[in-house]
């Protein structure tokens, strides 16, 4: 799982320089100057209480030790596993970074719940302080933050939940507190992590180790690196170009979860792309004067996009795609949740195959009401007006139609439109039992010369063919196969046609009216509907083709008016479904 140095030290990135290392020690002379006394504040109950915040999972508690590590200027970033007495399931592991690290108190101080000289800070992740301790208790019962500036010694400060009470941690008043950072030497396994990875003998920068592992959710450690690797790749996409990321010596690459990214892990998988539409951006000013900026990214996945094309087993794009169904809603460039509760659309399985990226600045918090843990946004109502009057609501509209339509037409492609279809056939059987008249077929014989002579000049002209070549193929088809079904896409068009070319009758089914992807290809769809819905078709269309005079302007005005009938009860029918879905959800949540 490793990787050699000269490889590593090839995709190192520079540590940036700033104000960071300043900021701190302004904010611990504030701190002294008010005779700060290091307290933890509260008992040993609390911590064991805070292990349950809430995380959704290690990857998502590990997030918080790579935001502090980004926004302390790290270069690069490791996540290194630890193991005892089992090779493959780790017992503890460090988050090490190369960044501007910590001066000995405040190594102390962010071990406190609070202590951050970020506090409500709108530049970067953080805003309360609470990310570094809470994350760690989150997944280990004992936590050690090691750090070091440039050309300072090395300090370490240590925290056992399970030895709160004893002395280490009692101050001359009894009370538990931070205990002050000791000058320390990284642990033997960190240290060749270190020099493993490049960094030399740790010139400066901040490790992280948890230990005792106990809440891990992926126990083996090819497991957890295989999903931190991809939470990683998701989480911090837009920050990869400038930080590297590592677990376990592999490097992280960015994964964009709406597929349009070139160069994105899993962009190139195989031909199929993601299609992009257009993106969105505008100001939004808050009463209170702030002002902040949404952006609006949105994308189509084809229908088989999660399918391996020759196994027809799901592929890699499968998992990303089914952990991001819904609104992906990222702050600051950082993905935070996954919305699926909202005023415009019940997502549903298929919903997956459509993506809408909302990414908004930190200015707008208030708005998004994120959580402490940065795992969780509910967005308010004015937002969401916001959205809709930026055309949101009717782009995700658009989506889930186009993708309803794209599967319908998968589920009806599986039957083979080359071979004779079983409507066909049962069409052909049935005929010989039925009769027309001799003045019904005189009176049909001219116009359908007509137009199998017109439909012989076309094909022959797009082919570059002489008419009659043309003319033999259609004649050979009508007699092998007299009835056939074709699919074709008319926006606004009726569901279904039926024309007659020579001797053949060829049912055209509308893939862009709702019958077609509602009810002919629907989810529920079986091959056994898709065939007695085309007789079905096939002896009306018939009965039009046959229908003279009056008869004959009745069908075609009524299957106009049938197609906007159907439009419309289809619609009524899936608004009533959405609303069961929802309560039935809400009953489930219950």
């Amino acid at each position: 799982m490793g990787t050699n140095t000269s490889a590593a030290e090839s995709r190192q990135k520079t540590p940036r320089s700033g104000s960071g290392l300043e900021a701190q020690r302004k904010y611990l002379k504030a701190l002294k100057a008010e005779h700060f006394r290091f307290n933890l504040i509260v008992a040993d109950a609390f911590i064991n209480g805070i292990r349950d915040i809430g995380y959704k999972s290690t990857a998502t508690a590990l997030d918080e030790l790579i935001d502090n590590s980004i926004q302390a200027e790290a270069g690069n970033i490791f996540v290194v596993l630890g193991f005892g007495d089992s090779e493959s399931k780790p017992n503890s592991l460090a988050i090490v970074d190369d960044g501007h690290g910590m001066d000995p108190d405040m190594i102390r101080v962010a071990m406190l719940w609070g202590g951050s000289h970020r506090i409500n800070s709108r530049e970067g992740f953080g805003r309360y302080g609470y990310g570094l301790p809470s994350a760690c208790v989150s997944q280990g019962r004992k936590f050690t933050v090691y750090s070091k500036t440039n050309g300072a010694q090395c300090y370490s400060v240590c925290l056992n939940i399970g030895a709160l009470g004893e002395r280490e941690y009692l101050d001359e008043a009894g009370q538990i507190v931070v205990p002050a950072a000791k000058t320390a030497k990284l642990p033997g396994w960190i240290k060749k992590a270190v020099r493993t990875h490049g960094l030399g003998e740790f010139e400066h920068g901040t490790v992280v180790v948890i230990e005792d592992l106990d809440r891990l959710d992926w126990k083996t450690a090819d497991v957890l690196q295989e999903h931190l690797e991809d939470h990683f790749g998701i989480t911090y996409r837009n920050f990869l170009s400038d930080v590297s990321v590592f677990v376990n010596g592999s490097q992280v690459r960015a994964i964009d979860p709406l597929f349009i990214t070139p160069g994105a892990k899993f962009y190139d998988l195989d031909e199929d792309h993601a299609i992009a539409l257009s993106p969105s951006r505008f100001e939004v000013r808050q009463p209170n004067g702030a002002k902040g900026t949404i952006k609006v990214r949105y994308s189509r996945l084809p229908a088989a996009f999660q399918r391996d094309k020759k196994t027809g087993k799901k592929n890699a794009r499968f998992r990303v795609m089914k952990e991001n169904n819904g609104f992906l809603v990222s702050r600051n460039g950082r993905q935070i949740d996954v919305v699926t509760k909202n005023p415009f659309i019940t997502f549903q399985n298929y919903d997956r195959n459509w993506k809408v990226e909302i990414d908004f600045t930190a200015g707008l918090d208030e708005e998004f009401k994120i959580t402490t843990s940065k795992q969780q946004v509910a967005i308010s109502s004015t937002i969401w007006d916001l959205l809709e009057k930026n055309g949101v609501r009717k782009a995700v509209r658009a989506l889930h139609e186009a993708v309803e339509e794209d599967f319908a037409k998968l589920r009806s492609s599986v039957e083979d439109n080359s071979a004779k279809r079983t409507s066909e056939s049962v069409m052909q059987e049935a005929t010989k039992f039925t009769a027309r008249s001799v003045a019904q077929d005189a009176a049909k014989e001219n116009d359908l010369h007509q137009a199998l002579v017109g439909e012989i000049a076309r094909q022959a002209t797009l082919l570059g063919v002489a008419p009659s070549v043309v003319e033999a193929k259609l004649e050979e088809e009508a007699r092998n196969r007299p009835y056939k079904v074709e699919f074709e896409s008319v926006p606004e068009g009726p569901f279904f046609r039926v024309w007659q070319l020579g001797g053949q009758k060829i049912l055209y089914l509308n893939t862009k009216h709702r019958f077609f992807a509602d009810v002919y290809s629907g989810p529920e769809s079986t091959p056994r509907l898709r065939a007695s819905l085309e007789l079905l078709l096939f002896v009306i269309g018939e009965c039009e083709l046959d229908a003279l005079g009056d008869r004959s302007l009745f069908y075609r005005t009524e299957r106009s008016e049938w197609s906007k009938q159907l439009t419309i009860a289809l619609e009524l029918l899936n608004d009533i479904a959405s609303v069961r879905d929802q309560l039935n959800a809400r009953a489930g949540d219950a």
